[in-house]
């Protein structure tokens, strides 16, 4: 079966082209590309197909099937230069359906007011603040297939400067007839455009700047534009290795498809001992060209001191931007 995967992992490998145009920069929300949970992101960010947990609902919607039982999780991300990921969601089972709800939410934390006349501050001060609600449905059609979804508000604000749109989630789980594989599949943030409104864009302007006399102040408001979010394709596999009463192996791989970057690859796995300590490896982000800030190593630990509770950590190594850490708590009822 190790063959079959590796095969598959070759085969998404052989789909993404080696040189395409990037469009970084292209679209808006990028906090919604940040990765959201520890044991996700210490697997390399190869999760489409290998998530059983909470964080399903940013992921793959239609693993939310796979929990068993209701979960709440919460995550913590110290992003750079001292900026914050704040991740928090709960899944509640309802017989054979799963719903639940997850916030996501960015933080710039505060900052002074700089301008080309007073670059030392005005003496104001103002944050960036995105937030992601999301709403979610999943359900098993069969015992081998799931598909679930994600109904969500997403939310940008600058100093007082807002845009908002709604967007949807769609995911598939599917474990195959070949021992030990799974399928999983999703699409993220297919939404409406991104177009910021405030008093922000005010200005006075003169009309006419080549006679005195005239009203050099007229307000007018500076039109911004449209953009899109950052729609991302994941399909990806997992394979176990081996699962006894002591130990633990899964291998995972992901081939994604973003609207606003070259296609890429993650790969990652965890070894699990005893159900009590968990230790994962990745590499991310293959063949990615503008890979300033991404990064590719991943590392991360987990504890399960009971089955109701996980505490997982991860390390991301992002290059020239140094490293990322992400904490998180799991809680089962």
């Amino acid at each position: 079966m190790i063959k079959k995967l590796l095969s598959f992992v070759f085969v998404i490998a052989l789909s993404l082209p080696v040189m395409g145009q990037s469009q970084v920069g292209s679209t808006a929300s990028s906090f919604l590309e940040i990765p959201v949970g520890a044991r996700s992101i210490g697997m390399g960010e190869a999760y489409v197909a290998a998530v059983n947990e909470v964080s399903a609902l940013y992921w793959n919607p239609a693993a939310a099937t796979r929990i068993g039982q209701n979960q709440v999780t919460f995550q913590n991300t110290d992003w750079f230069v001292d900026t914050k990921l704040y991740y928090a969601a709960s899944v509640f089972k309802l017989n054979d359906i799963y719903l639940g709800v997850s916030i996501n939410m960015f933080d710039s934390g505060e900052m002074d007011v700089r301008t080309l006349t007073l670059p030392d501050g005005t003496g104001e001060r103002f944050r960036v603040q995105d937030i992601s609600i999301a709403f979610t449905y999943a359900q098993a059609l069969t015992d081998n297939f799931s598909l679930g979804g994600n109904l969500k508000f997403v939310q940008n604000q600058i100093w007082r400067m807002q845009a908002s749109t709604i967007a949807l989630d769609l995911g598939f789980f599917y474990q195959t007839p070949f021992d030990k594989i799974d399928l999983g599949f999703s699409i993220s943030n297919f939404g409406g455009e991104m177009t910021l409104r405030g008093d922000n864009t005010f200005v006075p302007v003169d009309l006419d700047p080549l006679n005195s006399g005239n009203n050099d102040g007229i307000p007018a408001n500076l039109m911004t534009g449209a953009w899109d979010l950052p729609l991302i394709f994941r399909i990806g596999t997992t394979y176990d290795v081996f699962h006894t009463v002591d130990h633990k192996l899964i291998l995972a791989a992901d081939a994604v498809y973003p609207n606003n970057n070259t296609n890429y690859v993650n790969t990652g796995g965890e070894y699990g001992f005893r159900n009590l300590l968990f230790l994962r490896a990745g590499y991310s982000n293959i063949f990615t060209e503008d890979n300033y800030g991404l990064g590719h190593l991943r590392f991360g630990v987990g504890i399960k001191p009971i089955e109701e509770i996980s505490v997982d950590y991860a390390l991301s190594d992002r290059d020239e931007l140094g490293y990322v850490h992400t904490m998180g708590l799991s809680l089962k009822f």
